[in-house]
């Protein structure tokens, strides 16, 4: 009687090798024809990958029936049987694909193969293996030799075994055949009906499942009437549609659509430009667009305060001109992407908005009107202030109003040990919507939220009010799902390898989003049609959504986004409707970032190759020490960090290349001079370990200087939100147009700050559910079947997790707890004793909750990035692969789910 499996398993691989032949059988979903094909023997053209998984190299040959069959519907079933004197049969059922022999993958699938080779191969066809089954072979003919009467030579026959007689009879004479048959022959392994007479002893009608044959046969006839009673009823839906849609367009409710161009200052630069010359093509209303983070705006604070400086030491008497000029304190990348774009935005009158006014917006506003003016364009530039608060900060601490706890310490400002030089709180998008309002084309902004941009101009679309909270959530939660531009088209998604084949460019282009908002808030996230790479789906939606949220309310100036009902639903290609977001009033305060002068920091690199790479690094970090400690008591930070491990029996020297890296902070630049800190490690090589050397390009070992940021929360009341509008004229003729924005009238009061400060405690999560039965387990990467995305915000991390099917939540949860998220840290999991944390410290900690309708579980790490992105000394210094090196970890896998396929 046949055995099943859900996988490979070491006996049964070594069985199939060797064998001396296998079949493969494909059959098209339509069509007359099945294909049965015998190829070579297993061990020289077929290799086992893993328990799920194998290859096998096709030769050219004159039909490509298996590899037409498989791009087709991706069934194939391989079968290997023995000829040998001990019977047996294995089959491998599977879900195939053809990797050609000129696509990049293909040597490196031979490479993964063991090297096989064929001559003439033309591809390689790939094999998902979801199911397992050997039987006895009884029926297998065994290979023999006899003696050839006219030659007198042996030669090789085919010979019946007796097997499959003997155990028939023995069947038969104990009365047991009809027993095998009802229980063996009743049905197919896909359900359908067998032997009738096995049917009927499971007192099943022969007439119902003749019916089923019949109704099987004939499906094509069948499907011709039920596809033209669909298209009847399809029209008829069309032209309801249709007459929806002039109905809606003649009732001066259109959609709006809006499109995020750029996710940072590192993006590519030519999605404005691609927006707007497209715009026949892809019609869009405002263009949204952001270049700040953490890192940036430290710098450009830097930046502004050096240009202050130079500014007022040249009205100085005596003290003449500066000797530099600083760089602009705006995100001077943001005028690359806008300049190729002006003449299509005036051209088909498309708003644009953005915040890359960093620490001088005004300076922004004033290069863009002169690059508007140089090309001869009528434009209204607006520009919005009320963000740099630095003077309202310094006038509340010292009057007493406040003592500004940091939002992940609880630390006060004033025990901060750094000076501040800038801080910028987040506005909401209502100055934007104010701008959009006065007919402003082109909207420059500072530091509002990466969200704001969308909400403002969704604000003003559709003329909505502030206590239109729903509808704010919505427009709240698309701005946070188009604002990282590519990542929810594909762009840093753990799905990545299904974009590879997608579109003409696959995963070398992928294309940049729009949402779509109506004005009752209902929100479509979707993808320019003319891009040639990239998807929008559940799961790209689902991992932007993770990303970077703290907690289940999504806090901005201007509303709260209620996150624990939201869900997504495909409606279509690169079309996903976002569902399920609730709202509650805006906080009362908005956070602050204050930047200050950390000091500065230079990092060394060694590399280390090959065998006792533990021991290199002790002796390379104790001779380190060593010839830096007559200068290390001026370091604020020293660090020693291995990246990377080398393998058994490297196959190539770059693969068992360890990184070394040396990092050293200190308050001044002459603490880490080149002679107290780079020359001492780059000159102990000669008494280094074996095959020591060092990184060639050492300008990292010169110092640079790096950034404090301290993050609090400040009433909305105090902030000065304000729009310029610098082509009007104020009243009584008192200069350009300002517009004031209010703080907003219905703020909540403040419940357990997201995420919660020290002292705190976290909303109470829903139970875990005790242990269930999922079957049997092997022991494989978290990855292979969750998704997760991770970030940072200041010094915390956050990561996202998620799975692709319903019943696979519950095991999640109860895989993915603090403690065993804990353990899966390892090493980088450390907690501070109570007095040190006492005393201000900041620990590392881990928070949970989960999003139901996402399938999600969802982690806070608590200053797992030192001091965030500004002044870490970690290489993951924006937290992105928290979520790869957790995934990577190993766990107990359930089969029936590593079955549906990996990731």
């Amino acid at each position: 009687m046949p055995k099943f499996y859900p996988s490979i398993s070491d006996d049964l691989r070594d069985w199939v090798l060797r064998q001396s032949v296998f079949f493969v059988a494909s059959a098209p979903l339509q069509g007359r024809h099945i294909n049965l094909s015998p190829k070579g023997l297993p061990d020289a053209s077929l290799a086992i990958l893993g328990p799920n998984e194998a290859a096998y190299i096709d030769a050219t040959g004159s039909g490509s029936e298996t590899i037409s069959h498989v791009r087709e519907n991706g069934r194939i079933t391989v079968m290997f049987c023995s000829f040998d004197t001990a019977p047996g049969i294995v089959r491998f059922f599977c879900n195939g694909s053809v990797i050609e022999w000129d696509q990049p993958e293909f040597p490196q699938y031979l490479d993964r193969m063991g090297g096989k080779a064929v001559v003439g191969a033309r591809a390689i066809i790939h094999l998902d293996v979801f199911k397992v089954q050997s039987s006895c072979g009884y029926g297998v003919p065994r290979l023999s030799v006899k003696l050839d009467p006219d030659t007198n030579e042996s030669k090789p026959y085919l010979k019946d075994r007796d097997t499959l007689g003997h155990w028939a009879g023995k069947q038969v004479q104990a009365n047991k055949m009809r027993a095998y048959q009802k229980e063996w022959n009743y049905r197919s392994l896909d359900g359908l009906p067998a032997l009738w007479t096995a049917v009927k002893d499971n007192n099943k009608f022969t007439g119902v499942a003749q019916l089923g044959n019949w109704a099987r046969r004939h499906r094509d006839d069948i499907e011709t009437a039920k596809t033209t009673v669909l298209v009847l009823f399809m029209a008829m839906g069309i032209m309801h549609w249709i007459g929806y849609v002039w109905c809606h367009s003649h009732t001066g409710a259109p959609l709006l659509f809006t499109p995020g161009a750029s996710g940072s200052a590192s993006d590519r630069h030519y999605a404005i430009a691609e927006f707007a010359r497209n715009f026949p093509r892809d019609p869009v209303d405002v263009i949204t667009a952001d270049f700040l983070s953490e890192a940036n705006m430290s710098a450009g604070a830097a930046r502004r305060v050096d240009q202050i400086r130079a500014r007022y030491e040249q009205v100085q008497p005596g003290r003449g001109s500066a000797t530099t000029t600083p760089a602009p304190a705006y995100e001077a990348s943001f005028l690359l992407a806008l300049e190729p774009a002006l003449v299509d935005l005036a051209k088909h009158r498309i708003k644009l908005a953005v915040n890359a006014g960093n620490a001088d917006t005004e300076g922004l506003h004033d290069a863009v009107v002169q690059m508007v003016q140089a090309k001869g364009l009528d434009l209204k530039v607006a520009w919005v202030s009320g963000d740099q608060v630095l003077s309202t900060v310094q006038e509340a601490l010292s009057s007493g109003k406040s003592d500004f706890k940091s939002i992940y310490t609880g630390q006060p400002l004033s025990e901060w040990p750094f000076e501040p030089i800038f801080a910028q709180c987040y506005l909401g998008g209502l100055g934007i919507a104010a701008a959009l309002a006065n007919g402003a084309d082109i909207v420059l902004c500072g530091r509002v939220s990466d969200a704001s941009a969308v909400i403002g101009a969704a604000y003003w679309f559709h003329g909505w009010q502030r206590s239109d909270l729903d509808r704010l959530a919505n427009a709240l939660v698309a701005g946070h799902l188009i604002e990282c531009s590519n990542y929810v088209c594909g762009g840093n998604f753990t799905g990545f390898k299904m974009l590879e084949s997608l579109g003409r460019d696959g995963w070398t282009n992928i294309g940049y989003p729009i949402a779509e908002i109506s004005p009752e808030g209902q929100v479509i996230i979707t993808m320019q049609t003319y891009a040639t790479g990239g998807a929008v789906t559940v799961d790209t939606c689902s991992a932007q959504l993770l990303y970077e949220i703290q907690g289940p309310r999504y806090l901005n100036s201007d509303v709260t986004a209620l996150l624990g009902d939201i869900s997504f639903e495909q409606r279509g290609t690169n079309r996903v409707a976002l569902r399920g977001v609730r709202s509650a009033p805006p906080p009362p305060t908005t956070k602050v970032g204050i930047s200050a002068r950390g000091g500065f920091q230079a990092e060394a690199v060694y590399f280390l190759v090959g065998l006792d790479i533990a021991a290199k690094v002790r002796m390379l970090e104790a001779q380190i020490r060593h010839v830096l400690a007559p200068y290390s008591d001026a370091f604020t930070a020293l660090t020693f960090s291995t990246l990377g491990s080398a393998p058994d029996d490297p196959r190539t020297q770059d693969s068992a290349t360890v990184t070394f890296r040396i990092v050293a902070q200190a308050r001044t630049a002459a603490a880490l001079a080149p002679p107290r800190f780079l020359r001492p490690i780059t000159d102990n090589i000669m008494q280094g370990y074996p095959g020591a050397t060092w990184h060639l390009d050492t300008r990292q070992g010169f110092p640079r200087p790096i950034f404090e940021y301290f993050v609090c929360l400040l009433p909305q009341t105090a902030v000065q939100h304000r729009v310029h509008l610098p082509w009007k004229t104020g009243a009584a003729g008192t200069g350009p147009q300002t517009v004031d924005i209010a703080p907003p009238p219905a703020a909540q009061a403040e419940l357990t700050p997201t995420p919660p400060l020290p002292g705190h405690s976290a909303p109470p999560a829903p139970p875990i559910p005790s242990t269930t039965n999922y079957g049997p387990t092997i022991r494989g990467p978290l990855g292979w079947i969750v998704h997760a995305r991770s970030g940072d915000k200041g010094p915390d991390a956050n990561c996202g997790f998620w799975v692709r099917h319903a019943d696979e939540f519950q095991w999640l949860r109860r895989v993915l707890t603090v403690s065993t998220v804990q353990e899966l840290l390892g090493p980088q999991y450390t907690s501070t004793d109570t007095d040190t944390a006492a005393a201000g410290a900041a620990s590392l900690r881990v928070e949970r909750f989960e999003l139901p309708n996402l399938r999600a579980v969802h982690f806070l790490f608590r200053n797992l990035l030192d001091r965030g992105v500004c002044a870490t000394v970690t290489v993951d210094f924006l937290g992105k692969n928290v979520a790869e090196f957790l995934r990577a970890r190993f766990v107990d896998l359930p089969v029936r789910f590593l079955e549906r396929g990996k990731l």
